[in-house]
């Protein structure tokens, strides 16, 4: 009897084990957990513009308030990034990414996000940052990401660098790919040209929507040569407003060029559109780009331009460059310009919350900037850099004009100077030091105070010490 039943046992764990194959998912886990601790002037855990008064868009992140000098602000914050990845075979996959954010002290026993760090904790704020299909098609050189996914563009993100539903089509042809795709960024939805704003009311779906159409070509000439070429069109089609229903059609190339020791990359992007208000605005911007870097003693150099232009009359932005912005939320930046690592002229891709920046949508600006990564020992490292920024043209996108009437008096904006130094604990973790100043230009100067008593505000500075751990 006991042979049998032995017989029998050993039958089902052979038939249950021919039969995993056919159901066993691969599961993949990665994250990230940061922790901040921050002393400011400006930085209050919010995000958006940073703003010489409080008389504008904003009433916190400011360099002056009722005529007093911002007060020096502390707080810790965190971030948790947990991704699941389940992989049934090597062509098909679901990824799923989440997010918890908290400042010390924030909330609890609450629902939303961004919250949760108060005594007693126990908050919901579990957010969803990703949940998209990726998968190919066998035998064939297709690719297909269906779902709410990251969308970077490429150019560096100074177009779109956000999370977006969307359906994305890559197809690699020998040494080169294409990648065709459609967004639904937003429906139904409130958003503003120039100093126009629409009011938002409930539509049928589709009827009032922004719609991003993608097709984005890279080729490799040779292993030292990339170029690529680009076509985004933003389809503004508010039936709610039409007076503000446009298209945006955006032309890009890029290349990068290796010349060992140096590497050399950048781009060029032209918008065209036009408006169906009444006075039919014709818009057109354009931005570039040159970055260069090379190896230099223990680290490496680096040097970057960029422009984006803008447009004298503040209220039309006709001949303004302009990325994507989300007009469904207070801070609208969802491009960015990280390759500058400015942490307070331009964002910064280690914030959390705390996201302000003097140049928090990219338009209007042009920039220089400089940088050192050393590598001191194996685990020890410093980064300095410089950033040298003004306006294109002098309206009011970066603040108010000056109290006592008149433009401003420059178009610079400021320079910042900013530095780190960190070590790796383990090679999963790495604690840093980092801090950054802004010597404000004439371009603030006597814009808070009195016409009678004209005053600049204060100049900007953080402090910040991180514990950063990948996995």
């Amino acid at each position: 009897m006991k042979k049998k039943v032995l017989a029998v046992s050993a039958a089902c764990a052979l038939t249950a084990a021919t039969a995993v194959p056919a159901l066993a998912l691969e599961n993949e886990f990665h994250g990230m957990f940061r922790v901040f601790g921050t002393i400011s002037n400006y930085n209050d855990g919010g995000s958006g513009q940073i703003l010489p008064t409080d008389t504008g868009a904003y009433s916190t992140g400011v360099l002056k308030y009722n005529g007093v000098d911002p007060k020096t602000k502390s707080f810790v914050e965190q971030r948790a990034r947990l991704m699941y990845i389940a992989k049934a075979n090597d062509d098909l996959k679901l990824v799923t990414h989440f997010e918890i954010d908290s400042r010390w002290g924030d909330t609890s026993y609450a629902n939303g996000r961004n919250g949760g760090g108060a005594v007693g904790a126990d908050t919901v704020n579990f957010e969803t940052k990703n949940v998209y299909l990726d998968f190919n098609i066998p035998s064939t050189p297709m690719n297909f990401k269906v779902g709410i996914q990251p969308i970077v563009d490429s150019y560096k993100g100074i177009f779109i660098n956000a999370d977006a539903a969307a359906a994305l089509a890559t197809a690699k042809l020998g040494d080169g790919s294409v990648l065709v795709g459609f967004s639904r960024l937003d429906d139904a939805d409130t958003f503003t040209l120039g100093s126009a704003t629409a009011t938002r009311v409930a539509s049928t779906p589709g009827k009032a929507k922004r719609d991003l159409y993608i097709v984005d070509g890279k080729y490799n000439i040779t292993k030292d040569v990339k170029v690529g070429a680009s076509y985004y069109l933003l389809n503004v089609d508010q039936t709610a407003a039409a007076a503000y229903d446009y298209m945006l059609h955006t032309v890009g190339v890029n290349a990068e060029v290796k010349l060992a020791p140096l590497t050399l990359d950048g781009f060029l992007l032209y918008q065209s559109g036009r408006s169906n208000g009444a006075d039919k605005i014709d818009l057109n911007g354009w931005a570039a780009n040159l970055t260069a870097k090379g190896k230099l003693g223990p680290g490496t150099l680096k040097a970057s331009f960029l422009y984006a232009s803008g447009e004298q009359n503040g209220t039309r932005d006709d001949s303004t460059y302009r990325g994507i912005t989300n007009e469904t939320s207070t801070a609208n930046g969802e491009h960015s310009f990280y390759e500058s690592d400015m942490m307070i002229m331009f964002r910064n891709k280690m914030n959390i919350t705390g996201d302000r920046a003097i140049v928090y949508n990219v338009k209007n600006v042009i920039g220089g900037f400089v940088g050192y990564n050393a590598n001191i020992t194996p685990k020890a490292f410093a980064n300095v850099n410089a950033g040298f920024v003004a306006t294109d043209k002098s309206n009011d996108d970066f603040g108010t004009g000056r109290v006592n009437g008149g433009g401003h008096k420059s178009n610079y904006l400021g320079t910042e100077i900013n530095g780190e130094v960190g070590y790796k604990v383990f090679d999963n973790l790495t604690a840093s030091l980092q801090g950054a100043y802004v010597f404000l230009g004439d371009y603030y100067k006597d814009t808070v105070g009195t016409a009678a008593n004209p005053d600049d505000p204060r100049n900007p500075y953080v402090g910040r010490i991180m514990l950063n751990y990948a996995f």
